[in-house]
């Protein structure tokens, strides 16, 4: 589901037995891309505010545990998604400008960028310039 030009929600499948739940990303499945790199992010401060920058590459987020409200700019629209859960993950394209905010306590991202951070250029506005049409997951 499009949030705006650049921006998707994409559905998790969460396999749930008596074990537990599993979710798995593949690639050109419910991951858009091919990762270069995975990282997550834990924030337990209330206030905290990450992001503040456009990146070259394409990055999926999801949340692994609590909430957060991911701001979204792509130089002509701008739309908040709250993400909670990880059924759904964000799959926000080059060139978007993104601000996380209003993080519950103990929030746990998960990120996967489609290129190693070396590679990576930031910008302090959003880049539509830079928007990979030929990607869908």
């Amino acid at each position: 589901m499009q949030v705006v030009k650049g921006v998707e929600i994409i559905n998790q499948v969460v396999h749930s037995d008596a074990r537990g739940e599993l979710v798995a990303l593949d690639q050109h499945e419910n991951l858009p891309f091919p990762p270069r790199r995975v990282f997550f992010m834990s924030v337990d401060r209330p206030g905290t505010v990450r992001g503040g920058h456009a990146n070259s590459c394409d990055e999926f987020i999801v949340v692994l545990k609590g909430s957060v409200l991911v701001e979204v700019d792509n130089g002509g629209e701008r739309a908040g998604i709250r993400l909670e859960g990880y059924d759904r993950g964000l799959w926000i394209r080059a060139g978007i400008l993104i601000h996380l905010r209003e993080f519950e306590a103990g929030t746990i991202l998960l990120v996967c960028a489609s290129e190693l951070y070396e590679d990576t250029r930031h910008y302090d506005r959003a880049r539509p310039d830079l928007f990979r049409a030929d990607c869908h997951a």
